[in-house]
Order: structure tokens, then sequence, then C-alpha cells
């Protein structure tokens, strides 16, 4: 029964070009046969998931697959997209309808929220203590002074969760408004699996699916302040006090080859909680444009989620060719 299977799996993958299917749920069914009858390649098809994607914008447009016997890579994450931006075509998938938290990625809303309060961000403030959140790193004292914009930097860069509380304290919102206002953003915006119940990440019951995540990361890269910010690797804030603090981002992209001509890393965020596992939301593009779109969640390590978001962005460029016009 074993070889049965093993022989219906090589056969299926050998036309996956023709019918796009997700990765794991077809190595759930292929095992789930063992025992039973064979199941047919027809029937193996059957069972994608794409009715759940994001339709395709302009599907004329769309990168053309020219490697046609590579399926994919191997990930540790759970969950896992890549999508070309221009067209909204799906290039890879791996069990993409699970909610799941989502930690950090989190923040990439809160920034937006944020944005429309209309806040000056060259206002000096302090961070209260109030504030404070514990989990991860406290990057800014409580007894000093900054600009507003630093905090932003903070909350974004080196995913400082005081920072991100102070952003929401100080958008005139109350803490609930400014969670209902994180939702009703998300609608507005077609994230339709998405909730979130605070703004830093550190609560699990923030969850969401790597096509919601596609489009947040697509909408934050609209936003020059928030690409700037994200595309930093580091940055020193000077205090009121004289003191400097120094940030690095918590994206290890940023200083390896995808971030490197012709490719760049044109926005991104982490993410981290022991629910969540370790993730990561990545726009790329590659001479200025082929944008893509690349979503982990749940990765097994640190050093893992990074090697998953390399893998699926060089074999992305590697499989498939985008029109020149």
């Amino acid at each position: 029964m074993m070889l049965n299977a093993l022989a219906h799996f090589l056969l299926t993958t050998a036309l996956l070009q023709i019918v796009p299917i997700d990765a794991l749920d077809f190595e759930r069914r292929v095992l789930a046969t063992e025992d039973r009858v064979p199941v047919s390649v027809y029937n193996a098809f059957s069972f994608s998931s794409d009715a759940h994607l994001p339709m395709a914008k302009d599907v004329d447009r769309a990168p053309k697959k020219q490697q046609m016997n590579s399926i994919g890579v191997i990930t540790s994450a759970v969950s896992a997209l890549v999508v070309d931006r221009t067209s909204g075509e799906v290039l890879f998938q791996k069990n993409i309808n699970e909610p799941r938290s989502i930690g950090s990625i989190t923040k990439l809303m809160t920034a937006h929220v944020f944005l429309q309060s209309g806040v000056s961000l060259d206002e000096k403030v302090s961070l209260l203590s109030d504030d404070l959140r514990y989990g991860g790193v406290q990057h800014l004292s409580l007894g000093d002074t900054y600009s507003i914009q630093d905090i932003l930097y903070a909350s974004l860069v080196s995913s400082d969760n005081t920072a991100t509380a102070a952003l929401a304290r100080l958008s005139n919102l109350s803490s609930g408004d400014f969670v209902a206002r994180m939702n009703e953003e998300a609608a507005e915006i077609g994230m339709e699996h998405t909730q979130f119940v605070d703004p830093t990440g550190l609560s699990s019951k923030n969850l969401s699916v790597v096509s919601d995540l596609a489009k947040l990361i697509d909408e934050s890269a609209k936003n020059e302040l928030i690409q700037k910010i994200t595309q930093t690797h580091t940055i020193s804030i000077i205090g009121s006090s004289g003191r400097s603090y120094g940030l690095e981002n918590t994206d290890e992209l940023l200083t390896s080859f995808v971030n490197e001509p012709p490719y760049k890393i044109e926005t991104a965020k982490t993410g981290y909680l022991p629910e969540a596992g370790y993730c990561l939301s990545a726009l790329f593009s590659n001479e200025g444009k082929r944008e893509i779109i690349v979503v982990v969640l749940g990765s097994d390590s640190d050093a893992g989620r990074f090697q998953d978001v390399k893998a699926l962005a060089s074999w992305a460029y590697d499989t498939f060719e985008w029109q020149t016009t």
C-alpha cells in the first residue's frame, strides 16, 4: 500500500503545474489512502483549496512558470504563501486556510491606525508606566523624551511592545476604540479572516491567515513612511537627555542576499509568540519590479522563518518568468 501511495504522489506532482494544490492538504490525502482504495489523479486534484484564495486581479500579467518540474520547497512553516503582487496570482501555497496567531506582525496594522490619527510625528513625548508591556526587549527608557516618529521606529524596527502601546495611547483613542479601528481597517482592505484584540501582538488571540497578511503587507507598502521604517536595518535614537538608543531590525533578511541587487525587501515584519511560532511577512522586488509577497506562519525557529522565506522567494524568482512590458 505504501508503494501505491508513493506512485500516486509522484504521478500527481508531475501535473501540479496544471492545477495548483495546497502542499500540506495533498500530503494528508495521499497518506490517508494507505490502507484504502487508491485515489485517482482526478480525485487528488478535487480537494484543492483554491476557491478560498484571493482572485487574481490581472491574470494576463501573471508570471508564467518556466521550471515545470519544480513544485516548490519544503518549509518548516505550518502555513505559507507566495503571491505575485501585480496580478494576485498565487505561486505557492501551504495550509492557507488555518487561522493562526500572528504575534508582532500585528504592529503593521497598529502603525496604519495610528498614522490615521493625524498626530504630529515631531511632537515630543515620554513613555509612561501604563505603556509598559513585558515580553520582548524594551529599547527606550521611561524617563526620557522622544519624538513620536522615534517611537514609531522603535515599534516597527525593533518590535518594541512598550513603544507600540504608547502609539495606541497617543492616538487619542481609547484602547477599545483603537482595537475596534484595527478591525475596521482590516475589513476595509479585505482581511476577511482576521481578528485583533490588542495592538502589540502579545495576545495569542490576534488571529489571521496567510492570504490576509499578504493583503496587509501590500497595504503597508503603499505607505512611504512604513516602507522606509521597515527597510531600516539599524538606527540610533537620541532622547532629550542626550542618551543614544540603538535599534536593530528584527528582520535578519535585511542583511541577506535577498536584499541585495537585483533583489530588495520593500516592506517586512516579523512576529513571534509561543502559540504562533516564528512568523514573517515580506514584500520583495526584483530589479525594482517583479514584486512578490511571501508569508510564513508557524516556522519552527527564529532562523527557520528566515530560511523559509529566503527559500520561497528565491524559488519563485528562479521558477517563474515575468513579462517585460
